[in-house]
């Protein structure tokens, strides 16, 4: 049995962290963070509809509802559940996120 991680499976690496109302979160933030503003060439916006999961738009762009942590690194979001319909959120095309995913690996 191997004990490598699926390239997919790097939300595995964020530690957790509970809020004053007892609610766990992933630390995103504190692990990973893409520094400074990201070209616009590098990622598509849409629109968040609270009615839609982080899986969903995981599966949706990427093929995996396991990416869905690259989203909210993208988009500096610390808290999903803050995050609501109508603000745009940013997309990483899949060229970016195989290199991220590449230089986690390295």
């Amino acid at each position: 049995m191997s004990s490598q991680l699926n390239i997919y499976d790097y939300a595995n690496i964020f530690s957790t962290f509970t809020d004053e109302d007892g609610y766990k979160y992933f630390d995103l933030l504190n692990n990973l963070v893409i520094q400074g503003e990201i070209d616009s060439v590098l990622y598509s916006e849409i629109f968040y509809n609270e009615n839609t999961s982080w899986y969903d738009l995981s599966y949706k762009y990427y093929g995996t509802t396991r990416l869905w942590w690259t989203i909210l690194i993208a988009n500096n979001i610390i808290n999903p559940f803050d995050v609501k319909t109508g603000e745009r959120i940013k997309i990483l095309r899949k060229e970016v996120i195989s290199e991220i995913l590449s230089n986690i690996n390295n």
